[in-house]
């Protein structure tokens, strides 16, 4: 960040964005002296409902870690606090102290808009790609039965197959990327306890925004109102059920069929390739060669540009 500022000439605004930066976002902070010269420094943080924080992380240690472990568990684990909303509201209060510049959105409210307002927010609202962003398909959550599902795929095979939760979940929201997801249901006593192990981290969060823009709080919370689903609405979800169900089994099916098949050793795929491209081979043999080294080596950038030349050069004649 300092160099980015000292070569700044044209007082241009840069803006960084991770996931992972939110963590680093206390100790940039707290090393203020290092880079207040250099830099004009607005941090725009975006917070979220507590329950649908939890059941997003939680979908992510399912889809991303192999987690098999119940929702009340995960919960339990953490003690019942939200680490997002716990560093979110250290981070709140160390920008207060050190009087830097910022902007805290509510996401649940603005999810759907987000992006434009950031847009506004940096000044570039008539760059804002409306179109391209209105046919986007936001990366979804899991359905209540995909998640169901892949639990017990988790507990059954992670441990030989730690990609087997990645791989299974990326195919699902790739397939059927509109289905509406819900978020985790916590149980009434749950819910109560983690609003009051996190209500001192809420109320420093919505002491900085908007009265209308509010996180709930235990002040405010309320009894869930229950939804009922119409017979047009349970006809769609068992369809969407059909196909998730379906993909998962084909997926499976092809994830142990190419496990079961002997991999060959880096020395030998290395072999494969120099055969290949030796000019010893026919066309239709440097193909087959390259299809079997692609197999054991599925990352191989510079291997698949040669397989995707073969197979042209194959289909076009050339020697």
């Amino acid at each position: 960040m300092i160099a980015i500022g000292e070569s700044n000439h044209d007082q241009s605004k840069t803006i960084l964005s991770s996931e992972s930066l939110f963590w680093l976002v206390p100790e940039l902070i707290q090393n203020k002296s290092n880079w207040e010269k250099y830099i004009d420094l607005h941090i725009i943080l975006a917070v979220r409902e507590i329950e649908e924080m939890l059941s997003s992380e939680y979908q992510q240690r399912v889809k991303r870690h192999g987690d098999s472990m119940p929702l009340e568990q995960f919960i339990r684990a953490r003690h019942f606090i939200s680490s997002h909303h716990e560093k979110a509201a250290e981070i709140i209060s160390l920008m207060s102290q050190a009087n830097i510049s910022n902007t805290i959105i509510n996401y649940s409210q603005h999810k759907r808009d987000i992006s434009k307002l950031i847009f506004k927010l940096i000044g570039a609202e008539k760059l804002y790609p409306e179109d391209q962003v209105s046919e986007a398909i936001i990366n979804r959550s899991l359905s209540g039965k995909e998640l169901e599902i892949l639990i017990i795929i988790n507990a059954l095979y992670y441990n030989k197959y730690p990609w087997i939760s990645t791989r299974i979940s990326d195919a699902l929201i790739k397939s059927q990327p509109k289905i509406e997801a819900k978020q985790c249901k916590i149980n009434k006593q749950q819910l109560e306890k983690i609003y009051e192990k996190n209500d001192s981290f809420l109320k420093i969060i919505n002491a900085s925004l908007d009265p209308n823009e509010q996180l709930t709080s235990i002040a405010t919370l309320k009894e869930p109102k229950s939804q009922l689903i119409n017979p047009e609405q349970a006809h769609r979800i068992r369809q969407e059920e059909a196909i998730s169900l379906q993909l998962i089994g084909d997926e499976l099916l092809q994830a142990f069929t190419h496990e079961s098949k002997r991999k060959l050793s880096n020395e030998t795929v290395d072999a494969i390739i120099a055969l290949s491209q030796s000019g010893k081979v026919s066309k239709v043999t440097e193909v087959e060669l390259l299809d079997v080294a692609k197999e054991n080596r599925p990352q191989g950038q510079k291997l698949a540009k040669l397989l995707e030349r073969a197979k042209a050069q194959l289909a076009s004649g050339k020697p």
